[in-house]
């Protein structure tokens, strides 16, 4: 129950909920992913964090009791103590008495939230906000518990990951006939005048997914006023992590309608979208191809997306016609590729994916088989197939060998074959690559990667015979051979740092002639500014080319700013154009924008504004444009995702896009009679919470015991679990602790935890020897169900006590541990007969004897 004191400000706080800017944030000690969804509020020019679930993760011993306000404990050692009180307005921190300004505070529910810059001043760490990544990266003033933990497992051999695979069982979601679809929709209004002419347009465009005859199904359709001509694209299929489709072709994807199909090195670009199918069975968590990887996916109308690689920015997308977007042939380096997706929308909504890959585990194990087969015809209606095949040798050595068909410039098709090996040793990957065109031209490949530092660095010497394709062209004067280098790393370390990527590309033609590219792309984060340069430089024959790009971009809470320079050094130099946009969040979840865009080429300036609602259950936006031309331009957009909560038929409706991301339904009661089934009188229980791969959901149970848990990574396993510590009774205890679930776009996974109420036992082990009976420690004893599988075991402490809680209703036996009995030489004198009732029964001074194996019995007999 709440104090009075708090009642007022926690009802303000509970309304104004949904209005204050939710975001749900990374957080990142060095290399370490802690959690992929801490929640978080920007208020005003701060973010709020969660203060308990901040300590959780950095190990530190400070409890918050929620409801009342409160928080206590210490900081690194005893000394140095800690202690919050919110309605008193008061705080110790490590002996310093401090009066408290409200304003820093929001209380929730579960949970105190705190101003991230008050937080950094009471804890030894300072904390990095990164809001156009949504990532909080922790850096310490001092060495945390945490810290030394992850450090003693990196000596110990054993992974410094935060998360360990805890092995829940899998729940299946079984593929139903037809299902209700979660739908991502948008309306545009505008009204023009430009050229001379008004012109007023509206449009319409709507992402499905959903199941459908059993299988995934992802439909994209799309109107527009004076466009007759709607687009649509469907696709059909299937996407098992445990390659269990489609029976000895053991696929893990299986797909039908619009797809793409992956390119092959030297010879095709990956194809995004084209009628066709595409069966594969490698493995969904690893690149699409050996040494590059392609990134696609659906995209509303209006959004853009930025792609980072090791964090440097790389390129961006808008919305397609087919709304999708599509960053194809991404190479890879030796060790670590880290993939991040900025999603911005049209309404200043903003969402993060990532996907990381290590090069060197890509390999293909011993004695297994990767398979990419596909046919499908592209938007110009021209055909292409692809059929690659990837084979482990050993553990050191794959074997690659393949066929593709694709249009040509002229307008024909074109066939190719290829073959190749692929060494792992040590730290470097050797590559051996050959393919010929049904024309008769061949290209012959040697490759290295591998890593000197920070740095990743890759090389290739090319031989070509009349080869041409997407990379090497037709040509009156074709290329003979290509030399390539590549770096990729981070310079400096801590606050400095410096992505950087560099390439340089040497062709020699038929006729002896040489062309030479070199690019190079350096980043910079410093006082919240992201900055990033590419530069090109192109001597083709006597021509020289060198052109460049500068980006910078900075956020803090409440307020962004990015800008863009594009520049011709050679062959003269000039500004080619300009453009810088700001935004600012309002209150109630309100965004004002504003941009400004020059084209120095053309001499036109456009100025850009709008104000948008990002937040809750829709978005809707109104924009305008003005350009020294005489032109201009009035937009209204309106967004909304909807989908169903199948336990309640409640709608859910939101700003943010959901058709491309799973859910899950979470009930939690307490399960009187046993059954494992909420019926009878089993009651609903209201504010628990949960994990979801090691982290803390953002979500609680509500009276009716359901969570609604949106927005999880499809076609990957989701580890969800019940977080114990928000059971209001000690004794409630889940009968199944977690369970695993790949969650898919368009359906929600329906999870069960029912809860017991458990019972305890305690007593004291004892040793009889001498004709003496005394305490004796460090016993392990045993809990043994009717099955004589053990469900529970600890040791007794050094005075020979002991007490096991947890137990679920039943009948046990407990004992001390045989092999520990036959290790020490050591007897027992019986068992004990332990019966726990529903209503969790307590049972003290169940006492245990052992004695060693020569000496007199003490003639103890099993009690109930």
């Amino acid at each position: 129950m709440l104090l009075p004191a708090l009642q007022p400000e926690a009802a303000a706080a509970s309304s104004k909920q949904s209005e204050d800017n939710l975001i749900l944030l990374e957080v990142r000690l060095g290399n370490q992913l802690l959690s992929d969804a801490v929640t978080g509020y920007e208020i005003g020019r701060d973010v709020y964090l969660p203060l308990g679930e901040v300590a959780r993760l950095l190990t530190l011993a400070i409890r918050v009791t929620p409801g009342e306000g409160r928080a206590s404990g210490y900081i690194i050692s005893e000394s140095r103590g800690f202690s919050l009180d919110v309605p008193g307005g008061v705080a110790d921190i490590d002996g310093k008495h401090e009066e408290l300004d409200r304003s820093q505070f929001k209380l929730q529910a579960d949970e105190i939230y705190v101003a991230s810059k008050l937080l950094s001043r009471w804890l030894p760490l300072d904390l990095e906000l990164d809001m156009s990544s949504l990532a909080l990266k922790v850096r310490p003033r001092e060495q945390l518990p945490l810290q030394a933990r992850l450090e003693r497992r990196k000596h110990g051999n054993r992974p410094g990951s935060a998360y360990v695979d805890p092995g829940y069982p899998r729940l299946a979601a079984p593929y139903r006939l037809a299902g209700v679809p979660v739908i991502d929709q948008t309306l545009g209004l505008t009204a023009s005048n430009g050229g001379g002419r008004r012109q007023a347009d509206a449009s319409y465009t709507a992402y499905l997914t959903t199941d459908l005859l059993g299988m995934e199904a992802a439909l994209y359709a799309s109107s527009e006023r004076y466009d007759a001509a709607s687009r649509l694209r469907l696709t059909l299929g299937r996407h098992d992590p445990e390659a269990g489709l489609l029976g000895p072709l053991h696929a893990r994807t299986a797909l039908f309608g619009s797809v793409p199909l992956p390119g092959v090195s030297n010879i095709s670009s990956s194809s995004p979208t084209g009628n066709g199918v595409v069966l594969s069975n490698r493995p969904l968590n690893q690149p699409t191809s050996f040494d590059r990887h392609t990134l696609q996916g659906a995209l509303p109308p209006g959004w853009d997306v930025e792609l980072y690689y090791n964090d440097a920015l790389v390129g961006v997308r808008q919305s397609g016609p087919d709304g999708k977007y599509s960053f194809e042939d991404q190479p890879l380096a030796y060790g670590p590729n880290e993939f991040r997706l900025v999603f911005h929308g049209p309404l200043g909504q903003l969402r993060v994916e990532r996907q990381n890959f290590l090069l060197e585990q890509s390999a293909v194990p011993r004695g297994a088989l990767y398979y990419d087969v596909g046919a499908h015809r592209d938007g110009f209606g021209r055909k292409r197939a692809i059929a690659q095949f990837e084979w482990g040798l050993s553990d050191q050595l794959n074997a690659v060998a393949g066929w593709q068909r694709v249009p040509s410039f002229d307008g024909a098709e074109r066939s190719y074959a290829n073959l190749g090996l692929r060494g792992y040793w040590n730290s470097f990957i050797a590559t051996a690559d050959a393919a010929r065109a049904d024309d008769g031209g061949t290209l012959a490949q040697l490759g290295l990667k591998t890593r000197l530092g920070p740095v990743s660095v890759s090389a290739s010497h090319a031989r070509l015979d009349g080869f041409t394709s997407d990379f090497f062209h037709r040509s009156p004067d074709p290329v003979r051979s290509r030399d390539e280098v590549r770096a990729d790393g981070v310079l400096g370390g801590g606050a400095q740092f410096f992505p950087l990527s560099l390439q340089l590309r040497h062709d020699r033609l038929a006729s002896s002639t040489r062309n030479l590219e070199v690019q190079g792309r350096i980043s910079a984060y410093r006082n919240g500014f992201a900055l990033t340069n590419a530069l090109r430089w192109q001597r083709l024959g006597v021509d020289e080319l060198a052109d460049g790009q500068f980006q910078v971009s900075r956020r803090v809470a409440g307020v962004g700013l990015t800008g863009q320079l594009q520049y011709l050094l050679s062959p003269e130099t000039t500004l080619g154009g300009a453009a810088v946009s700001a935004d600012y969040y309002l209150h109630s979840g309100y965004l004002l924008t504003f941009g400004l865009a020059r084209s120095f080429k053309d001499r036109e300036l456009r100025a850009t504004g709008a104000l948008n609602k990002s937040l809750g259950s829709y978005g809707l936006g109104i924009n305008g444009y003005y350009s020294n031309r005489g032109e201009y331009g009035l937009g209204m957009q309106f967004f909304m995702a909807m989908g169903l909560e199948p336990r309640s038929g409640r709608m859910v409706t939101d700003a943010q896009p959901m058709a491309n991301m799973g859910a899950a339904s979470i009930r939690v009661f307490l399960d009187k009679d046993l059954n494992g089934i909420m019926d009878g009188a089993d009651e609903a229980i209201p504010g628990a919470g949960f994990t979801v791969n090691g982290s803390y959901a953002a979500v609680r149970t509500d009276a009716s015991g359901i969570a609604y848990l949106p927005r999880l990574l499809t076609h990957h396993y989701t580890d969800i679990a019940l977080d114990r510590d928000t059971l209001e009774d000690p004794q409630w205890q889940p009968r199944t602790p977690g369970v695993r679930i790949v969650p898919r776009p368009g359906n929600v996974n329906q999870v069960e935890f029912a809860v017991n109420l458990t019972g305890e036992v305690d007593g004291t082990t004892y040793l009889y020897a001498d004709g003496k009976r005394r305490a004796v420690g460090d016993l392990k004893l045993e809990l043994v169900d009717a099955s004589r599988k053990v469900v529970a075991s600890m040791s007794s402490a050094a005075d020979g006590y002991y007490v096991i809680s947890g137990i679920f209703p039943g009948e046990y036996f407990l004992r001390v541990s045989p092999e520990q009995l036959k290790r020490l030489g050591l007897t027992d004198t019986g068992m004990h007969i332990i019966t726990i009732g529903r209503d969790g029964t307590v049972l003290n001074a169940r006492d245990l004897d052992v004695r060693a194996q020569d000496g007199p019995s003490l003639g103890f007999h099993p009690t109930l």
